[in-house]
This record gives structure tokens, C-alpha cells and sequence, in this order.
């Protein structure tokens, strides 16, 4: 028997140890809040990993574990909704980087658009969540729509990230590391699909309400 057969197992009953803790939910908790201002913060990977080793031997954790999940990541998009309503253009130093510049440019543009759609949408973008929140606040948004929108992104990211790590504890039980993995690749490639598939749908959007107005121009040019 090698060495290394017993490490899986070992894995397991450590993270089986650590999530029965009590502290487990609070840290859940604020890494959710902290994520949603600072998008390095992993905490989709913990709730994903978390739900993958919980699922077979303690699945009624996993409706607490959501809501402790929902309640952080809509306590953190408020927060950057109202830091955004107080810095108007100004952006934080750790949002100053050409790829999140670019993010936060087409945010506080589709913001405009459709709204409740892309708050909901941004959740499930690392990056992007931070963008499109702080571009509702810098553009004043109606803070009672960034609510309902926000609150309806928080239980669906919650949900979402909870069913991941549960299918793939439940498929691969036995592997733990291998489900835990899957898990966390499945969530990255859903994220940027969700993020390209946005932007996508944006320019297409955009492209046709410049199309009608210049046809409404050309008609009004026409007509003098």
C-alpha cells in the first residue's frame, strides 16, 4: 500500500472536521462580503469546496451554508453599490488595472440599458460583480432596484455554487480531490461563458439602437 492512498481519505476527514466547526459559517460569511469588494477573496471556491465534502454525510448543512453565503454576497454588493454612490467617478486603487477598467467602463454603459439583468448576470463574474456594482453606484442606479436585483443574484450565486460542489461530491464521493476540482473548473468556465456571452449580447444591443438612430436621422434629414 502506498503512502499516498491514504492521503484522499485523510483530506476528507480534515475538511469534514473544519466544516462542523462553528467558525466555518462566519468565515463563509465574510469572505462572501469581503469578494464582493476585493474579487482575489475565493469565496465561491470555499462554499463549492465546502458543499462537495459536506453533501454525502451532512447534507442539511448545505441549506445554512446557503443562506450564510446569499446574506454575505448581498451585504458585500450593497457595500460597493453605496462605496460607488460616494466615490461618484472615482475608482478605488484596486480597481485601477486596464482589464478591470475596461469591465467598469462597459458596466457603467449597459447599466443604463438593462440593469437588473446585468446586476444579476455580474454575480456570477469575479470580476465583474465588483464592476457592475460600483457602476450602479457611480451612475446612481435606484438603490431599491440594485436591492431586489442584488438580493435575487445573491440566493441564485448561492444556489448555484452550493449544486456544483453537491453534484460533484455525489458523483465523485470516493475522490474527493477529484470532485472538489471539477467542481472549482466548472465554476471558472461558467463564469467566463456568462461573462462573454454578457458583453456579447451588450454590443449586439448596442450596435442595434445605433443602427435605429441612424436610420431615424437619415429619415429626418430626409424629410427637410
Amino acid at each position: 500500500m502506498s503512502a499516498w492512498d491514504g492521503v484522499p481519505n485523510a483530506i476528507e476527514t480534515f475538511a469534514l472536521a473544519t466544516v462542523e466547526s462553528p467558525w466555518v459559517l462566519l468565515v463563509v460569511l465574510a469572505l462572501c462580503i469581503i469578494d464582493a469588494i476585493f474579487p482575489p477573496v475565493p469565496s465561491e471556491s470555499v462554499i463549492i469546496a465546502i458543499a462537495t465534502v459536506v453533501v454525502t454525510d451532512h447534507p442539511n448543512t448545505l441549506w445554512l451554508l446557503g443562506a450564510i453565503a446569499a446574506v454575505g454576497a448581498f451585504t458585500g454588493d450593497q457595500m460597493v453599490y453605496w462605496i460607488g454612490r460616494r466615490l461618484g467617478a472615482r475608482n478605488p486603487k484596486w480597481l485601477r488595472g486596464k482589464r478591470t477598467q475596461r469591465t467598469l467602463a462597459w458596466a457603467r454603459r449597459a447599466i443604463r440599458r438593462s440593469g437588473p439583468i446585468l446586476i444579476m448576470t455580474g454575480r456570477f463574474i469575479p470580476v465583474g460583480r465588483t464592476a457592475v456594482n460600483l457602476a450602479a453606484g457611480t451612475t446612481r442606479y435606484p438603490a431599491w432596484k440594485f436591492s431586489i436585483a442584488a438580493g435575487f443574484a445573491a440566493v441564485f450565486w448561492a444556489a448555484y455554487s452550493i449544486a456544483i460542489g453537491a453534484i460533484f461530491g455525489n458523483v465523485f464521493g470516493s475522490h474527493p480531490i477529484l470532485a472538489l476540482l471539477l467542481g472549482l473548473v466548472t465554476a471558472f468556465v461558467i463564469g467566463l461563458a456568462v461573462e462573454f456571452i454578457s458583453k456579447r449580447i451588450g454590443r449586439r444591443v448596442q450596435m442595434r439602437r445605433m443602427a435605429a438612430f441612424r436610420a431615424q436621422l437619415a429619415e429626418r434629414q430626409a424629410s427637410r
